[in-house]
Order: structure tokens, then C-alpha cells, then sequence
């Protein structure tokens, strides 16, 4: 259900006002009415101020806690923040510095390790060392015999050599071929100014810087993740204050401030007595048609866990009902319709549960998952089905009973479209109170038409199949159902128009219902096709796991084992994620749209410290 809202304004002295704001968010009960949409520069710097904290507090928790008694800790979120950006600058240089490193190590390979310091007293004595390279192939014998060269290696397909020049001063011809034309298919590499052991030990050196870095996040992860969130949250506080200040509007020169806000009817009390006992002026009314109300949903235990999957379309407005109640059983019951298998549902429910107990933070949506799989639990007994073995045809003794309670392929297809046309139905009674709250009881009756109509005659083909009516009794009550109805839809179904244009509306109403109407329902198809490919999937890998396994006392099951493991594990991720989807697909576009739901509400957000809206 939704909340009640009721919309605030508070006039205040300008003196009294920061205290005003501080004592209304200790209350943390109003949702401040935001007539400007527009952040100022501060709050827009403090918003991303906020996102990089988000972002630095999010890789703080992907990282493995340790205590180092080595390292100092920091006293604030803030200090924590400032240290990290500098951490990230330091690995991102160092990570780069170690593939320059390594890049230069790569290179020095070929060459062995020598000692640079010979090369430049060689330099000073006037004879310069050159590092050539040139394929195998074209490396000529006679070059050893005319220069000074010494090879070194053979690497990769290469020939890797030094040449040996005394310095020749500017003006001596032999100085002009020094260049590599005097050795045809020979290139000059330039080496960096280390040796292979230095190369090395600069590699190891700056991983050991490295290692330090990361030991001193794993630090910070230890201690000071409440100290970041702390920070988040003052941040947070911060934007809120500007926000509050930003919607206050000023009036009498300035001396008063005027702010509007919206609170729940069940929390409206505290504020109320705060308001009373430091005579501030204040109104409380209820909201117009025209006023962007702030939603709170407030369901019992099990709807509220299935408010999650509603948010992931839309909150209903103000005026219309919360559908999350009404439509918690249909999609518990099409996800284990879906999935269909009772083994894969004792999974999900041991998982489910043992992750409780290691999540706490998680416990709603492991609790969702629990209810998920005892409805798919009911689903696999319902169709004979334990991790993919068909029970309906299994020998089993002690099941032959049972089966009697089992329902076949075909008795399944009946099933989902059943379901599908009960929901939505249920969907369309929904609709008339909807339309009610929203438009008043006149803009109900097309629907109600409807209603009439569907209903009515199937009630009454059903009491004729069954012989409780005879045949003219019930041509007699097909035709008052379908003058009631078509008198609804075709002429009163908008109290605004005239006649003739209800009567042509509602042609085109006809049309649209018959055609979308049956859509809908083939829509329900889904649920029997993703029920029968889980049941078949799991089918394929039990016979792969028999007769794929090795005729080894030992090997054999090992194979088997393997195989079940790895077939079921892929069904089961698979098959959940299917049973998870279809279903929301046919609750938001099936049912919501039968329901009438119009959606675009805007969650409630109060005005408080940053644990009391954690708490909400």
C-alpha cells in the first residue's frame, strides 16, 4: 500500500532558520519539496566529490582486509580518501614503470649482461662500441674479417653483434663510414643505459614498492572503511543542507524563509509535537491533483521483498494503488512454473539459506530467493520432476500414488493459460479501483463491462458444459451478459462525450480489447516452454553423464559426477535467469497494463542524517 502524504510549508525567521533545518533533520521525516531542479556549482562539485568517494569506497571493499602493524592509520574518511588517490597515482606510475622495466629487460636479453661502465672508459679512450643486429642469413663471415666485430648470440632469428670504431676526428674520411651502410642488412639498436642485472633488480625493486602499496590498502581495508563511509555520509549531509537551502524561498525582504515538504502520515506526529512546542508556523494539507507526491510503500513481510522487482519498472504515482501485493503470488508462482524442477528448487533454497547467514546485508533479496525456490520446489513435485529425472515415468513404488496428483505436458499447457487469464483478469478488477481513485466511479463502467462479459460467459458456458443449465437458459443469459456489457462499453464509457462518439470510441475499444486480449493470454505460453526446456535440459545431461562415463570402476563415476555437476550447475544458471526474467515480462507489461497502471512516482527521501535515511 501506499502511504498518505500530507504537503508542509514552514515559515520561519531568517535568525532562527540554520537551527530550524538542523533540528528538522535530527526529526529526518520530511521530503523536501524540490521546486528547483537545478544544483548550484557547489552542490555539483560535491556531487562528484561524492561519486569518486563512492567509487574509492566500492574498491576498498573488493579488497582483502589485513592489519600491518608497520603502517600508521589515519584518523578521518577524509585523510582515507586523499591517501587512496595518491596510492592509485603512485601504482599507475609504477605499473607503468615496471613495463618500461620489463620492455627494457626484454631488450638487454640478447646482449647478456655486461657493464656499461667498460663501454663509456672504452668511449673515453676513444673507441665507441656499436650494437648491430642482422638476420642470420645475411650476416656475412667476411665483416669478422674486415672490422672489429664480436658475436654475440643468435636469438629469434636474429644475429646480434658489436662492432669496435676508434673515434676519427670530423675531418678523416673513414669517419663517413661508420654508418650502417657500410654493413648492408645490419641495424644499430639502441640500448638502454643498464645492465641485465640492473634492469633486473630496478624490476624488483619497484615491485617491492608495489607490494607495499598494496599492503597498505589491504591496511585501510582493515580500518577504515567505516571512517570512508562516514565521510560519505557528511557529504551527503552537505548536499542535503545546500538542497534544503536552495528550496527555501524568501519573503519579507528576506526575514522570512518559507519551505515546502511532504511526510507520511505515520510519521507526521514527531514533527507535528516539534513544531507545536517551539511555535513555529506551520500549514498541513492534503495534496492536490496537480502536486508531485513522493511515494512510500508500506507492505507486509512477504509483499515487501518483492518491492525490489517492482522498482525495476516504476513506483506507482500517489493516486493509484501499489501493485507489488497483488502481483508477489502470480510471480512467485510463474518463476517456479518456469523453472519446474524440485531438486534445482531445494538448491536455491539451501544456497539461499546458507548465504544468509554470510550476507546479512543481503537478507531481503536471499529471502526472496528462498520463497522462489519452495514455489519451484511445489512446481518440480507438481510435475514429477527431480533434477531432470521425469518421476511421471520413473520406476518408483513408493510414488506410484502420487502420480495421480501429477499433471502431463498437455494438462501443464492448459495450466499456464489458466494462470494467464486469471491474472489477468485479477488485473482488470484491479483496474476498476484504480480508475476510482484516480478518475471517480463513471469511468469504471467499460471495464466493469468487460468484466461482465468475461466472466459471464464463461460462467455460463461452464454451468452448460456441465449440464447444471439448459440450452436456452443459457442463450437467454448470453444475451442479457452481452446487453449489460455492450450498454458499458460502447455507450457509457466516458461520461464527458456524447453518445456517438462513445459508441465509435467503444467499436475501437472492441477491437483493441479482442486483438490485445489474446495476445495477452498466448503470452502465458512462455511459462509451459521454459518449464518444459528446464525439465529437458536437465533430461540431456543425466543421459550424457550415462553414457559418456568410462567403463572404469574408478574413472567412471568420477565422469559421471563431473558431468552432472557442470550439466545441472549451466541448467540451473540458465533456467533461474529465464524463470527470473519472463516473469517480470509478463507482470509488466501483461498485468501492469491491464491493471491500469500509470506509474511515475517519485521515491520518498526525507530530509535526515545519512544513517536515519539508511534506515528508511
Amino acid at each position: 500500500m501506499i502511504i498518505p502524504m500530507y504537503k508542509y510549508s514552514f515559515l520561519v525567521h531568517h535568525s532562527a532558520y540554520k537551527d530550524f533545518l538542523k533540528d528538522i533533520r535530527n526529526i529526518g521525516v520530511v521530503h523536501i519539496n524540490e521546486k528547483i531542479k537545478d544544483p548550484t556549482p557547489e552542490m555539483q562539485d560535491l556531487y562528484r566529490h561524492l561519486s569518486e568517494v563512492d567509487k574509492a569506497a566500492k574498491k576498498l571493499k573488493m579488497l582483502e582486509p589485513k592489519e600491518v602493524a608497520t603502517i600508521s592509520k589515519l584518523d578521518s574518511g577524509e585523510k582515507i580518501f586523499e591517501r587512496l588517490k595518491d596510492i592509485e597515482k603512485d601504482l599507475e606510475h609504477y605499473f607503468h614503470a615496471v613495463l618500461q622495466l620489463e620492455k627494457e629487460h626484454k631488450q638487454l636479453q640478447p646482449w647478456g649482461d655486461f657493464d656499461w661502465e667498460l663501454v663509456k672508459k672504452l668511449k673515453q679512450e676513444g673507441i665507441t662500441t656499436r650494437f648491430l643486429l642482422c638476420p642470420i642469413k645475411k650476416f656475412k663471415p667476411e665483416w669478422e674479417e674486415n672490422y672489429y666485430i664480436k658475436v654475440i648470440g643468435d636469438h629469434e632469428g636474429y644475429r646480434y653483434f658489436i662492432k669496435m670504431d676508434r673515434d676519427s676526428s670530423e675531418n678523416d674520411i673513414d669517419s663517413e663510414n661508420l654508418g650502417s651502410e657500410e654493413l648492408p642488412g645490419a641495424d644499430e639498436v639502441m640500448l638502454p643505459g643498464m645492465s641485465l642485472s640492473q634492469t633486473k633488480a630496478e624490476i624488483s625493486a619497484v615491485n617491492a614498492k608495489i607490494e607495499a602499496l598494496k599492503d597498505e590498502l589491504n591496511h585501510i581495508a582493515f580500518y577504515g572503511q567505516d571512517l570512508l563511509q562516514a565521510y560519505q555520509e557528511d557529504i551527503q549531509k552537505q548536499i542535503a543542507e545546500q538542497n534544503a537551502i536552495l528550496q527555501t524561498s524568501d519573503e519579507v525582504e528576506g526575514k522570512v524563509k518559507i519551505l515546502e515538504g511532504w511526510v507520511p502520515e505515520t510519521k507526521k506526529a514527531p514533527l507535528d509535537e516539534f513544531l507545536e512546542e517551539n511555535q513555529i508556523l506551520y500549514s498541513s494539507d492534503k495534496p492536490e491533483d496537480e502536486d508531485k507526491v513522493p511515494v512510500l510503500l508500506h507492505n507486509n513481510r512477504f509483499a515487501r521483498l518483492y518491492e525490489v522487482i517492482g522498482r525495476l519498472y516504476d513506483l506507482p504515482n500517489h493516486k493509484e494503488l501499489d501493485l507489488v501485493p497483488f502481483f508477489a503470488p502470480f510471480y512467485m508462482m510463474f518463476f517456479g512454473f518456469c523453472l519446474g524442477d524440485a531438486g534445482y528448487g531445494l538448491f536455491i533454497i539451501l544456497a539461499a539459506t546458507i548465504a544468509k547467514r554470510k550476507m546479512p546485508n543481503m537478507k531481503s533479496i536471499l529471502s526472496l530467493a528462498q520463497w522462489l525456490g519452495l514455489s519451484t520446489v511445489i512446481f518440480g513435485i507438481l510435475t514429477g520432476t527431480f533434477f531432470g529425472i521425469d518421476l511421471i515415468n520413473a520406476d518408483i513404488p513408493w510414488l506410484s500414488k502420487a502420480k495421480e496428483f501429477m499433471v502431463n505436458t498437455d494438462q501443464l499447457f492448459n495450466l499456464a493459460i489458466i494462470l494467464g487469464a486469471v491474472q489477468i483478469l485479477f488485473g482488470m478488477v484491479i483496474k476498476v479501483f484504480n480508475v476510482k481513485r484516480t478518475q471517480g466511479v463513471l469511468y469504471t463502467l467499460p471495464t466493469i463491462g468487460w468484466l461482465i462479459l468475461l466472466i459471464g460467459l464463461a460462467v455460463v458456458f461452464g454451468l452448460k458444459s456441465a449440464g447444471a443449465i439448459s440450452d436456452q437458459v443459457a442463450g437467454t443469459a448470453q444475451y442479457a451478459i452481452m446487453i449489460v456489457a455492450g450498454l458499458l462499453i460502447l455507450v457509457l464509457n466516458n461520461p464527458k462525450r456524447n453518445i456517438l462518439i462513445n459508441i465509435g470510441a467503444g467499436l475501437w475499444d472492441v477491437y483493441g480489447m479482442a486483438t490485445g486480449l489474446l495476445g495477452d493470454i498466448l503470452s502465458y505460453i512462455r511459462l509451459f516452454a521454459l518449464g518444459i526446456s528446464s525439465a529437458i535440459l536437465g533430461m540431456v545431461f543425466n543421459s550424457m553423464a550415462m553414457s559418456m562415463k568410462p567403463d572404469n570402476i574408478i574413472l567412471g563415476p568420477l565422469v559421471m559426477i563431473l558431468i552432472l555437476v557442470v550439466g545441472h550447475g549451466i541448467t540451473i544458471f540458465m533456467s533461474s535467469l529465464g524463470a527470473f526474467v519472463h516473469p517480470i515480462r509478463l507482470t509488466f507489461v501483461e498485468f501492469y497494463k491491464n491493471a491500469g497502471f500509470t506509474g511515475g512516482g517519485k521515491a520518498y527521501k526525507p530530509f535526515a542524517e545519512p544513517a536515519s535515511k539508511s534506515s528508511e
